[in-house]
């Protein structure tokens, strides 16, 4: 299944840059690519990494097993994921009861809210799309367009900060 955002529209004519959906994939399987690694596949062969799923174990290790392959016939070396750390960012993004403190801080910076519920409503895709773009201090904009994706302004409160 491939998911495609808005905010990402202009990156999935020619895939140039790894969407957000497969960055998912790619830590699911515990592999960190880097864009230079990506721009070597072919055109087809990042289609093929976007539409694979990873449900099922069954898909997890076919996705790496594709992923391996490409990396051999390309030269190319990839960051593997600690586990730990994915454990633990995972538990973050994927924790119901409490939204993570950097996606919260994101979020008053845009001057909006966002309640316990807007957060249980998100799901699994959404949280860690907003979890990893909060975490990129550079993209401001691309986090304020999915958050605007994910949870529509007429659904938000807005709050004044001085």
């Amino acid at each position: 299944m491939f998911r495609k955002f808005r905010f990402e529209d202009r990156i999935y004519p020619d895939l140039n840059d790894i969407p957000m959906s497969t960055r998912f994939k790619l830590d699911r399987v515990g592999f960190q690519l880097e864009p230079k690694g990506w721009s070597r596949f072919s055109q087809e062969e990042r289609r093929v990494l976007c539409h694979l799923s990873v449900r099922s174990q069954g898909e997890v290790d076919c996705y790496r097993d594709y992923l391996d392959f490409l990396l051999k016939k390309y030269k190319e070396k990839v960051a593997k994921r600690d586990p730990e750390s994915t454990r633990q960012e995972r538990s973050e993004w994927e924790n119901l009861s409490r939204i993570p403190e950097m996606v919260y801080f994101r979020i008053l910076k845009l001057k909006k809210l966002i309640t316990p519920q807007e957060w249980i409503d998100l799901d699994d895709l959404e949280r860690y799309v907003l979890f990893k773009l909060a975490q990129e201090k550079r993209n401001d904009d691309v986090f304020a367009l999915a958050f605007e994706e994910f949870l529509p302004m007429t659904h938000l409160k807005t709050q004044r900060i001085s």
